[in-house]
């Protein structure tokens, strides 16, 4: 059996370890420990769970005409009303709490998924495909708005805890992607949060690479073969 050597450590963050009542309305708990497979990234949209800002992908252009909002979705300028029920002031508002101004940007970049977002499943067959019966988790790797900001503003990004999906750094989940970590078929393993990230000297590993998260360091840790 080939030796796994450590390729790169990244930081993120995960659900908390005990459920709690977010601010937002919606439960946040621990992220699913477990054994998955890389589906694939892409920007994400969320039509049911967060319909004020998700249902919208991330970098839709967007412009106010005659006092209308609108976002060029599906090949054509459309009402932005027809997709979220945010209203102007409150987009003006939650531009000024990210960017510190308050306007009506070009880009929708409210996305509570980032510009990117990366899938996956549990493989029941280990073929390292998804069969139909194979569902997408409903917990995904992904930057959020304020990390997005934070990077557009060259401020220290600050990852924070999440409804169990793992919070990356916008950067880093470019790097990982740009690597091929979060190629289709390479493994995730989501360890406990009592389990420690064994941090073991680095190597030159090739794919096919390992993707492990350990929620209590908050660690993303890549593995690959010598």
């Amino acid at each position: 059996m080939a030796l796994k050597v450590i390729v790169d450590v990244y930081e993120a963050v995960g659900g908390p370890s005990t459920k709690v009542m977010g601010a937002d309305g919606y439960t946040m708990g621990p992220t699913d420990s477990g054994q998955y497979v890389i589906a694939s990234c892409g920007r994400h949209i969320s039509r049911k769970t967060y319909p004020k800002w998700s249902r919208v992908p991330w970098g839709t252009s967007l412009k106010e005409d005659k006092g209308i909002l609108k976002v060029f979705l599906r090949g054509k300028w459309q009402p932005l009303r027809m997709f979220t029920p945010a209203k102007k002031e409150e987009i003006l508002d939650y531009h000024q709490v990210l960017y510190k101004s308050r306007k009506i940007p070009k880009k929708w970049v409210f996305n509570d998924f980032g510009h990117i977002t990366c899938y996956f499943f549990k493989d029941l067959d280990k073929d390292r495909k998804r069969d139909p019966n194979e569902k997408i988790s409903p917990e995904h790797i992904h930057p959020t708005p304020l990390g997005e900001a934070q990077t557009a503003n060259k401020d220290p990004v600050i990852l924070t805890e999440s409804h169990g999906c793992i919070h990356v750094k916008p950067e880093d989940i470019d790097a990982m992607r740009k690597k091929g970590y979060f190629k289709p078929g390479n493994s995730l393993y989501i360890h406990k949060y009592s389990e420690n990230a064994l941090l073991l000297p680095r190597g030159r590993g090739k794919p096919p690479f390992e993707v492990h998260f350990f929620p209590g360091p908050k660690k993303v840790i890549i593995k690959g073969k010598l």
